[in-house]
């Protein structure tokens, strides 16, 4: 078998213009159905439980379990593809996801369909890494910053459109088949998506391969399981004993890992995440940061969907509309932030939390204004200034990101970042939620009103992430409009 070629930059400066773009579409793609997954089966649960006898508990873990292993092998994923090529790690990660979708429709039982989930978990951290390196090799200059600002557009309507589809789909009871639909969609995009990509994708991997750190490998998931599994079952579970313990135990395993892999960069082995890349202060700025906005993102999703559709008794359709005027903001801002880079620099990320935190005021506002009489349309112009605030920062946040990065570890960076994303979600649905949960148990007896209540006293929690965003952004990140340009669209370190 012939081994793949690395893209260089001369070879990326002479791949034609349409083909590039045509790269991108089929990388986001997968990128979407990634993200799609996250969120799509929420709006399934109900259904599921009727129809396959599913308890509390294997309904938490059809949501948790994707996540999980998702989170727990992006590292892994985005080294993979350094390692051996991006192109096969991306269809590989989209054959198996495409699979387990498969397996997910047909579930004929509750563990058959965590067991699917975990599958697809598994296919989507070998695909997602890859996209953003894919991104990095692939364009330079200005069409890298809009590259970014389109992947970041479709990460944010992956994220908001699973409430949509989810609940479009299940609705409408395709063929009597109740909530199969929002993992059998997945199975025509998934082979459109392998049949071009086989064609069009080129083979890329860094230039010095380096070696799979095995030892790394199992560090880093010792770490994230011991993370991210109590904080996906804890709040259900009634955070036994085992939860708080795990979370204590994931500080040294985080210990142990950075230790070992300063140890071997210094013995000049291959670490799964080079600790160097810290030492680069957009990448050590930028990752807590984006930490930060997917732990405001999920808690604000996973809270208003519960105070939409449970307090005040929206369909599924409804709250996926309610939802649709943040992906119409969010759109139209991160198209237009590229534009606003070269004049702004990175104030524009400044600009873009201040505006996420207006509209949660705006929100609290109007819930105190018309409560539980409250609407669509009164809600429409406060979540599409929620949307733009989050466009406007997202993607000139991943250019700043990548800024600093050598072109070898993109993968591994990529899978950081990846991670870094995942992590925050978990965190933001379990700490949120518990915050939601606190206020809304306070009340003796559950209506409208104590729902509304809830709401009104977790959104001031909701507001600390991009605040505290902001102000990192605003007083460690900030620089004068040319630098910004030139570490966003022609940064030598990012394409040599």
């Amino acid at each position: 078998m012939s081994q793949p070629t690395t893209v260089t930059t001369t070879a990326m400066a002479t791949l034609a213009y349409s083909r590039r773009w045509i790269i991108l579409g089929v990388v986001l793609v997968g990128s979407f159905m990634a993200i799609l997954d996250v969120f799509i089966v929420v709006q399934g649960l109900p259904s599921i439980r009727t129809s396959l006898g599913a308890g509390a508990a294997d309904l938490e873990l059809v949501v948790s379990a994707y996540s999980l292993v998702y989170a727990v092998f992006l590292i892994t994923g985005g080294r993979l593809g350094d390692i051996i090529d991006r192109k096969r790690i991306f269809l590989s990660g989209m054959a198996v996801f495409t699979i387990a979708s498969a397996l997910a429709g047909y579930a004929p039982t509750p563990t058959f369909l965590i067991a699917a989930r975990i599958l697809q978990g598994l296919g989507a951290a070998f695909m997602y890494p890859q996209v953003l390196s894919t991104i990095q090799v692939t364009f330079e200059g200005r069409e890298r910053a809009l590259a970014l600002s389109v992947f970041a557009a479709i990460s944010g309507i992956g994220a908001i459109a699973g409430n949509i589809i989810g609940g479009f789909l299940i609705q409408l009871d395709l063929a009597g088949l109740s909530w199969r639909p929002i993992f059998l969609v997945n199975l025509p995009i998934g082979i459109i998506g392998l049949l071009v990509g086989w064609r069009v994708l080129q083979p890329s991997r860094a230039l010095q391969a380096p070696r799979l750190d095995i030892a790394g490998v199992g560090l880093i998931t010792l770490f994230l399981v011991s993370l991210i599994l109590p904080l996906a079952e804890g709040q259900t579970l009634g955070w036994p004993t085992w939860t708080i313990s795990l979370l204590f135990l994931s500080i040294p395993f985080l210990a142990a890992f950075v230790l070992y892999e300063s140890r071997l960069t210094r013995r000049g082995g291959h670490p799964l995440v080079d600790i160097d890349l810290f030492q680069h202060r957009s990448f050590s700025i930028g990752v807590p940061v984006t930490i930060l906005q997917y732990v405001y993102t999920s808690g604000t999703f996973f809270t208003l969907v519960i105070f939409l559709q449970v307090g005040l008794g929206f369909s599924p359709i409804n709250s996926g509309i309610a939802f649709l005027q943040i992906n119409i903001g969010f759109i139209t801002a991160s198209l237009l932030a590229p534009r606003l880079i070269p004049r702004f620099g990175t104030r524009i990320m400044s600009l873009g939390y201040a505006i996420q935190v207006i509209g949660l005021g705006w929100t609290l506002i109007t819930i105190n204004t018309y409560g539980i009489g409250l609407d669509l349309l009164e809600l429409a112009l406060p979540l599409l200034v929620i949307g733009v605030g989050a466009g406007l920062q997202l993607s000139p946040l991943l250019g700043y990101i990548f800024s600093g990065v050598p072109r070898e570890d993109v993968g591994a960076a990529s899978g950081v970042v990846s991670t870094s994303m995942q992590v925050g979600n978990t965190v933001g649905i379990s700490l949120l939620g518990l915050i939601f949960y606190t206020f809304l148990n306070s009340h003796s007896i559950l209506t409208s009103t104590s729902y509304l209540s809830a709401f009104k006293s977790t959104v001031p929690f909701l507001m600390l992430p991009p605040l505290t965003a902001f102000l990192i952004i605003t007083f460690l990140a900030q620089s004068r409009t040319r630098p910004m340009i030139e570490r966003l669209d022609v940064s030598p370190r990012a394409v040599e």
